[in-house]
């Protein structure tokens, strides 16, 4: 076998690459140009490996033989374009603590609810007010990771592509179907319409673990730590249940209930036979 050609060094980035990273680093900038930041060598490993498209990928010097080697082995789709950038210039547009000095540009996909997957698997996940991007990350993972394949993000709800909301996903957010900005009578209409009660997760509320669950596939809905689900959503559950609390402990995260109550739901309809 004949040896892989050493690839010559990477281009580096020009200076309009280098203002639509930092674009990226808001929302307004994400959702304007429909696309989003992906950091560390890992995370986008994970997307290349996934067939995901991205637009671009940058390398710290230190980092430019990573990328030099996904050339070498055809690992970059086509059409990605490879950079070089300073480590100073990176780290001005990332957020972590600890750059690891690679970066990557991947594609939004339609957020709209009419674009949303009608193969939600048993359980819907309905986000409502919630405004930590490190909750909302792990409840979008924790719904991968109990087969769920949508999610409705109600207006007020942090941008799933938000850098640390990602992190916080392990990556998986472009797996799942996500429609987002939408109203809550939007979210309930279109549970509705596919015959999906919606199952309120509400401090105080009945324990999840004794409450009778129905048996179809359902949506759960939670809102923030500090508010709540919004009346609208409250008005339209079929159901209400909490988490028991034992001894001093008043409440958990949103991340760590709605993960709870996505696998115990998900058990009950797994053994009534929902599909």
């Amino acid at each position: 076998m004949g040896k892989v050609p050493v690839q010559e060094g990477l281009p580096p980035l020009p200076r309009a690459r280098l203002k639509l990273l930092a674009r990226l680093g808001t929302r307004t900038g994400r959702e304007r140009e429909r696309l989003y930041l992906l950091e560390g060598r890992r995370a986008i490993e994970d997307a290349l490996q996934r067939g995901e498209r991205l637009r671009l990928v940058v390398a710290a010097p230190d980092a430019e033989p990573v990328v030099r080697d996904w050339i070498a082995r055809r690992r970059l789709p086509e059409g990605t374009e490879p950079f070089v950038a300073g480590a100073a210039e990176l780290e001005r547009v990332v957020d972590t603590r600890t750059p690891q000095g690679l970066v990557a540009v991947g594609e939004v996909p339609d957020l709209s609810l009419a674009a949303l997957s009608e193969d939600a698997g048993r359980i819907l996940l309905v986000v409502d007010g919630v405004q930590n991007p490190g909750n909302l990350g792990t409840l979008l993972r924790t719904l991968a990771a109990v087969g769920g394949r949508s999610a409705i993000l109600c207006r007020g709800t942090v941008d799933a592509y938000n850098p640390k909301a990602l992190r916080g996903a392990a990556g998986l957010t472009p797996t799942l179907s996500i429609a987002a900005h939408v109203s809550a009578r939007e979210a309930v209409e279109w549970c509705a319409s596919r015959e999906r009660p919606i199952v309120l997760l509400e401090a105080g509320a009945p324990d999840l673990f004794e409450a009778r669950l129905p048996e179809r596939p359902l949506a759960l809905a939670v809102g923030s730590e500090a508010a709540g689900a919004g009346p609208g959503l409250a008005a339209a559950a079929s159901l209400k249940v909490g988490l028991p609390m034992a001894g001093p402990v008043e409440s958990l995260s949103v991340a760590v209930a709605g993960s709870i109550a996505l696998y115990g739901l998900t058990l009950g309809l797994r053994r009534s036979g929902a599909r």
